[in-house]
């Protein structure tokens, strides 16, 4: 930490305007011209230097220099401001603020334990239900919702010990990096750690980040730890698949959980938990005789370590209903009323709330009752796409909390990360982005038709329905398919939704995304297509042919295969994407003749610069217009079909999915012959 005291310089002509002689928290919302950043810069360096110049060149420097009109602004619940509301410049007042906003303190090398435990009483006691966490992570009978043995280090007695209901625990997130825990709960150490004082023995082979979290939870006076290495046993499929199935859980009834943000692997620790393990690195500056000012960061802008990149530690950010992230040189108390930290004074007003959350990448808490689950969904999944795991069998497992959790909003099953209930949006609503990746292409293990079995899904663009009443008016009026798939262990055949999916789930409503299941069609729809009607929908299994290529296809990817009726066109071509407009990225699809008939944006162009026509489209479902529908910015006056470009990969038996976009609805005269054809589709 580094401090200037000594001989004040006077301030610039332009950070005199800025009124820091007046420490009030609540003066009025104002913005303050400061010139360019050459001028800043220039007064910063001149002898002697502005004090306050020289607070703002590091301040602003975060957001670049090449920078011609540059603005201060000083927000009434903030402090000062520019670019982003997450990083501010605050008074040093602790000791005569009458308010936190605008106001800071000093960091100390070592954290105080004391601060943390007065953190957690002004959220229990100010904040109520938004912030407590639930209860019920035990399966308390069979069938129940609930982990069936959920296990906890036992920081008193030191050891691994089943947790009972009601047991007040603490939850860490980490990385595991390249570091493998040489202590791990596995079949054969199962008895061996749950001896009383086993933990205390061999605290040295622990990964300095677990014995950092232990060390945190005796300080603060609590008892129990849940760490995943320690309380899933990692070599028993059946424990680690019922612990991962329940993450939501976990998270969502502790205490809080401790974030390890800062690191790249489980050696990192917890910055500033002992002495020596961390350099506080807050610039201090006295801009005036006796009033001293800093640069605080947000929560999110502060997070720079693996965490933020990896797979697995997703869930529990949005999951948890408190968190405490130690950054690298920093600690953060986030919950879902507010956010407080060592460098702030929220904790000294309980009844004020944080406002300032919007640093680099928010990270919002998925509500109790989250709203618009479907929105909810393509933002997580936006979010976490681009995440990096070890092992790319995880692409699903390391989001199952998040899909766990907003399947009970949507009362719905979840297909290979997929929604059921919603099956024909979850389609849709994901798109491929392989210019944003050095390897575009398909992930091994996952359907093509699941954003799972792609490499390069990113960029935070995806289609989700605005409200649940317009999404199931969507749902039952545009949509066709009866959607079966094939199960990968037999090769079985089975409704994707069913009547028994409502009896498992629940019946949807106008409040929840999904189809309403009825004897004659498990979807619920109103087909306004006479053509429809007679029509075969369900698949037959009797061609043996194409049930033996079935079986070895599956046997050889190991899931689910969707096997469906739909109608599908011949198309001519594709034309060349538009270099700039809302369609960029989308290559114009082409007619018998030429004519421009829609648009479909490719899943990996590469694969398709040589491929040669005819192309085959399934026709998906119907739009009235593009009006917002999917939040997107594209609007469209003419009726289409959301399509599905598909190749045929296993003697002309098995396919996979190559892109999606629409179809005109004028334009299906322009197909090739045959036209529209009712056909029986296998997508691998």
């Amino acid at each position: 930490m580094s401090t200037q005291s000594t001989g004040v310089a006077p301030l610039c002509d332009v950070c005199q305007t800025l009124d820091l002689s007046s420490t009030n928290n609540n003066r009025e919302p104002i913005k303050y011209p400061l010139g360019n950043w050459d001028d800043i810069n220039r007064k910063a360096k001149m002898e002697p230097p502005c004090p306050s110049c020289e607070l703002l060149i590091p301040f602003l420097g975060r957001y670049g220099t090449d920078i011609d009109d540059v603005t201060i602004e000083w927000k009434k619940k903030g402090g000062f401001f520019y670019n982003t509301d997450g990083d501010n410049l605050a008074f040093l007042n602790e000791d005569t603020a009458s308010a936190p906003y605008g106001s800071a303190r000093a960091v100390h090398d070592t954290i105080d334990p004391a601060m943390i435990k007065k953190w957690m009483s002004v959220c229990e006691a100010h904040h109520g239900e938004p912030c407590t966490p639930k209860r019920g992570v035990i399966q308390a009978s069979e069938g129940e919702v609930g982990v069936k043995v959920f296990r906890v280090i036992d920081i008193i007695d030191e050891c691994i010990v089943e947790a009972a209901p009601g047991y007040r625990y603490l939850a860490l997130s980490y990385v595991w990096g390249g570091v493998v825990p040489s202590i791990r709960l596995l079949k054969s150490t199962v008895t061996e750690l749950g001896t009383k004082g086993v933990l205390r023995v061999l605290r040295d082979k622990l990964p300095k980040t677990i014995q950092d979290a232990i060390d945190l939870v005796r300080l603060i006076g609590e008892r129990y730890l849940w760490v995943d290495s320690l309380c899933l046993i990692q070599d028993h499929d059946d424990d680690m698949f019922d612990g991962i199935a329940h993450m939501d859980l976990v998270y969502q009834c502790a205490v809080f959980t401790i974030i390890a943000a800062h690191g790249v692997d489980a050696n990192a620790g917890l910055p500033g938990l002992h002495p020596g393990s961390r350099e506080v690195r807050q610039k201090i500056v006295e801009v005036l005789p006796g009033v001293k000012m800093t640069a605080t960061t947000g929560v999110y802008n502060d997070m720079k370590g693996a965490h933020t990149t990896r797979g697995w530690t997703l869930q529990e950010l949005v999951l948890s209903h408190r968190t405490i992230i130690f950054t690298e040189n920093r600690i953060y108390f986030r919950c879902r009323t507010t956010c407080m930290s060592e460098d702030t004074i929220y904790d000294n007003f309980p009844s004020a709330i944080n406002e300032v959350l919007h640093s680099g990448g928010l990270i919002n808490f998925l509500a109790d009752t989250e709203p618009q689950p479907l929105a909810a969904y393509v933002s997580q999944l936006f979010r976490y796409a681009d995440r990096k795991l070890t092992k790319q069998s995880d692409t699903i497992h390391a989001l199952t909390g998040i899909l766990r959790f907003l399947s009970a909003h949507t009362r719905s099953g979840t297909l290979e990360g997929l929604f059921t209930s919603s099956f024909d949006i979850c389609l849709l609503c994901w798109d491929n982005f392989p210019r944003a990746t050095a390897k575009p292409g398909r992930r091994e293990g996952f359907p093509s038709w699941s954003w799972a079995g792609w490499e390069c899904i990113r960029d935070g663009y995806g289609r989700s329905c605005k409200d649940p009443e317009t999404t199931n008016v969507w749902l039952q009026n545009q949509t066709y398919i009866v959607w079966y798939k094939r199960i990968p262990t037999s090769a079985k055949l089975e409704l994707v939704w069913d009547l028994d999916s409502e009896l498992k789930y629940g019946k949807p409503d106008v409040q929840y995304i999904g189809y309403r299941a009825s004897p004659n069609d498990p979807y619920g729809r109103v087909h306004a297509d006479a053509s429809l009607g007679g029509l075969q929908t369900k698949p037959s299994t009797s061609d043996v042919r194409r049930e033996e290529i079935i079986l070895r296809e599956m046997e050889k990817r190991q899931y689910h295969f969707l096997h469906f009726f739909a109608y599908t066109v011949l198309m001519q071509g594709f034309g060349n994407p538009p270099e700039s407009s809302d369609w960029a990225m989308v290559n114009p699809l082409l007619g018998s003749e030429g004519q421009e008939c829609g648009g479909i944006k490719f899943d990996n162009p590469k694969v398709m610069e040589n491929s040669k026509g005819p192309h085959e489209l399934i026709l998906l479902s119907t739009m009235d217009k593009y009006d917002d529908f999917f939040n997107d910015s594209i609007t469209l006056e003419r009726p289409f079909h959301w399509v599905m470009l598909i190749t045929s990969v296993e003697e002309e038996v098995v396919a996979e999915r190559r892109g999606i976009g629409i179809l005109f609805q004028d334009c299906v005269e322009h197909v090739l012959p045959p036209g529209k054809v009712w056909k029986e589709i296998v997508l691998a």
